[in-house]
């Protein structure tokens, strides 16, 4: 029976769209990814490309702490007046970051592929790599840092090759992993039904837009600067989209790297039944 009413009372508190109650149950969600990353150390739990699972978290948890600080606006002074400023595009680029970095986290670490995690893994960093000295070509190859970067992608191309998935690739098809053109070997239109979190596809791109300051984005914002009350109708929806994010994470994470006994079990039941809650509103989502 006390279950049941902590499953009505987390619904409930879900169900409050205010921006002081979104940002609170973000707040402590976080709060919980946080414990959760530290058990990973804590348990001395080792896998296979740790350090990038770990830096992946980390920019969960940072642009989480981003958004929680942009809602608040900003007060300015404009000739001798105190203007309080919100940033709508840098609230919308902030969710637009937290999308893509869901997105790579899920694909790298969390869902089911053709691929193995480990080539997925192998490919998303040599692409980068590639870029990266391709973006900084005008300087010396003995450049120091030139040569750091040089020496990480030889040593990806050495693991990748040694995989005997890989091997069994033609030779005709292996460029694909070697030089690839894309940091992910699947598509975002197959990765987000792998991801079970609903419409993410849509919201993607709407905060796309604002990105790219395109025309629907400046529309938008002149709305919400003539009506003020939109802007904490806004930053309540993405708070909510970074809490259904945050929690699937942990979600993720408790399931796969046996956390269950760790943080996880000792956080309050209301907060746990506010996790299950949104995740299963995610997957409801269309």
């Amino acid at each position: 029976m006390n279950e049941q009413r902590t499953v009505i009372e987390a619904l409930s508190l879900i169900n409050d769209l205010s921006l002081s109650n979104q940002k609170a149950i973000l707040s402590e969600i976080n709060s919980l990814l946080i414990e959760c990353t530290q058990d990973l150390y804590d348990n001395g739990i080792k896998f296979q490309d740790a350090g990038l699972f770990e830096k992946l978290l980390f920019q969960i948890l940072f642009h989480n702490e981003t958004l929680l600080t942009l809602t608040n606006g900003k007060l300015i002074n404009v000739r001798d007046k105190h203007l309080k400023i919100n940033d709508l595009t840098a609230v919308y680029s902030i969710a637009r970051l937290q999308i893509e970095t869901f997105i790579n986290l899920s694909y790298l670490f969390f869902v089911d592929s053709e691929y193995s995690k480990g080539l997925r893994a192998y490919v998303y960093k040599i692409q980068g790599l590639r870029k990266q000295i391709e973006l900084t070509k005008k300087h010396p190859k003995d450049f120091e840092p030139i040569q750091k970067m040089r020496n990480e992608l030889a040593e990806e191309l050495r693991k990748v090759r040694k995989l005997d998935e890989f091997k069994k690739v033609p030779f005709s098809k292996r460029k694909r992993f070697t030089h690839p053109t894309y940091a992910r070997l699947i598509k975002l239109d197959e990765i987000y039904p792998l991801i079970k979190i609903g419409n993410l596809s849509r919201t993607h791109l709407l905060y796309s837009n604002h990105i790219h300051s395109e025309y629907i984005s400046i529309r938008q914002l002149k709305s919400a600067v003539n009506d003020n009350s939109q802007y904490e109708s806004s930053f309540s929806t993405v708070t909510l989209l970074c809490s259904r994010i945050t929690s699937l994470v942990i979600t993720n994470m408790v399931e796969q790297y046996e956390l269950k006994k760790s943080s996880y079990s000792k956080a309050p039941l209301k907060l746990k039944k506010v996790i299950e809650s949104i995740n299963k509103l995610s997957s409801e989502l269309k």
